[in-house]
């Protein structure tokens, strides 16, 4: 393959303006839905910076009270979403995006940005990695179609074999200039903006930058595949119009068919319970209050553990006691239930992610939102952020609480702003790339064995191009 013979066939890409065209536009697309998600960003994560800040001036500012109730006063945490989450949203629209944490209870996400979606974020083409998994399949063939079939009908290919060129220079030239075509115009740029966006942010750090050229890689592999494809199928195709009927069933099949195809069956082999069916669970095995046969129970096993015969014997405060064991009985309820069901739902995307050897698309669309750190992996990491935070606020509480005995009858301890500050302000780190590759390495192991297909299959037409 020479440059020379490569630039050629990138100046005869662009003499066909119907696909050329497209390419842009398509480009375009891209660049617009990702200026529009990084503003929503932006705007959110100010929003979010600012009320919890607000959060912990009400939660210092509670005034003197029973630290318990300052338990259940408590606060909201929120979660901040990453400025590479402009290039797949992935689920960041579905899930909740701030937490209420209060003793007794683990409370589900509030505030999923998908209540206040337009039409066009709706129907999922909203970010740039949905356009490009989407609709890049589409222009990649129809570039492919027009550096081949359209070739062989003016006869220029035949021209390009009897100038005593090998077929293998001819169509290693041609998967060149298409590649390179759509690298340049649908991953160069969104890819460039987006690292000047975040270092703007002030984002840009190690792991980010990684992420950012992992995700380009791995676009630029998908397009690869593409591109391969593509020119085979163009290639080994009888005729103009087969070689056009196949790339635009393909297309549907990568696209829409077998990713529809791949969920439906992990759903129906690895099926969720029903949200309230979890609900149910959580609130018969960890009720928030206790009956009186309950609270007898209880009682003697506290007494027990503290060496007490009667409750004015105590070192600690009943009530107190009380609440810390009825707080640690439900973590572990909240751990089994509700980190099952998490754990289900992980389950169930890795399942999708192991599918991708069906479709390219489908083992593109398990790894850009992970490379972008919206997948739900990532967004498990903050919930079990915001919980481990939501324990330790509450144990303070309670240890206080029990740390001051008042006796049968006696007033409620209170306390002021003096505990309220132990408490340190939530912070929620951004989860290291490593600590989350496992989950969609399959995706990755499938894109890899596509290209390797791939570039097969694009051998074994050079070997067969005939004019």
């Amino acid at each position: 393959m020479s440059a020379s013979l490569t630039g050629f066939e990138w100046t005869l890409l662009r003499r066909d303006r119907r696909a050329w065209w497209a390419l842009l536009c398509l480009g375009a697309l891209v660049l617009i839905a990702f200026a529009v998600d990084m503003a929503a960003i932006v705007d959110a994560n100010a929003a979010k910076a600012d009320i919890a800040r607000a959060e912990r001036a009400r939660w210092l500012g509670q005034g003197e009270k029973d630290p318990h109730s300052a338990a259940h006063y408590s606060i909201f945490a929120f979660k901040p979403t990453s400025p590479l989450a402009a290039l797949d949203l992935g689920v960041e629209p579905f899930v909740g995006q701030t937490v209420w944490l209060e003793a007794h209870v683990q409370n589900d996400m509030l505030y999923r940005p998908q209540g206040e979606a337009s039409a066009l974020q709706r129907a999922g083409l909203s970010s740039p990695a949905s356009l490009l998994i989407g609709f890049a399949p589409l222009v990649a063939f129809l570039l492919a179609f027009t550096a081949v079939a359209m070739d062989r009908e003016r006869g220029t290919l035949r021209l390009a074999l009897g100038a005593a060129l090998r077929p293998r220079e001819i169509v290693a030239s041609k998967a060149a200039a298409i590649w390179l075509a759509l690298v340049w115009v649908l991953v160069v740029p969104v890819t460039a903006i987006a690292a000047i966006a975040t270092a703007v942010l002030g984002a840009l750090d190690a792991t980010a930058a990684l992420r950012l050229v992992l995700w380009a890689a791995a676009m630029a592999v998908y397009l690869g595949v593409l591109t391969a494809l593509g020119l085979a199928v163009s290639m080994l195709a009888g005729s103009v119009r087969g070689a056009l009927a196949v790339l635009f069933g393909l297309w549907i099949a990568f696209g829409l068919a077998l990713p529809r195809w791949a969920n439906s069956a992990v759903e129906s082999a690895q099926p969720l319970p029903s949200t309230q069916t979890v609900k149910q669970q959580l609130l018969d095995e960890a009720p928030s209050y206790w009956t009186a046969e309950d609270a007898k129970k209880h009682q003697a096993t506290l007494l027990a553990k503290y060496g007490a015969k009667d409750p004015a014997d105590l070192r600690v405060d009943l009530r107190g006691a009380e609440l810390d064991l009825s707080e640690r009985h439900s973590h572990e309820v909240f751990d089994r239930v509700l980190g099952g069901f998490y754990d289900r739902v992980v389950a169930q995307d890795r399942a999708y992610a192991m599918l991708g050897w069906l479709s390219p698309t489908a083992a593109m669309q398990s790894l850009s939102p992970m490379l972008a750190g919206s997948d739900f992996v990532h967004h498990r990491r903050f919930i079990d952020g915001a919980e481990h935070y939501r324990r330790a606020l509450v144990n303070r509480m309670n240890q206080d609480v029990m740390a001051h005995p008042t006796g049968e009858g006696g007033a409620k301890h209170t306390n002021d702003a003096s505990l309220w500050a132990q408490i340190p302000e939530f912070h929620h780190p951004a989860p290291s790339l490593s600590a989350n590759w496992r989950h969609t390495a399959p995706a990755a192991a499938a894109l890899l064995a596509w290209s390797l297909a791939a570039l097969a299959l694009l051998a074994l037409a050079a070997r067969r191009l005939r004019p």
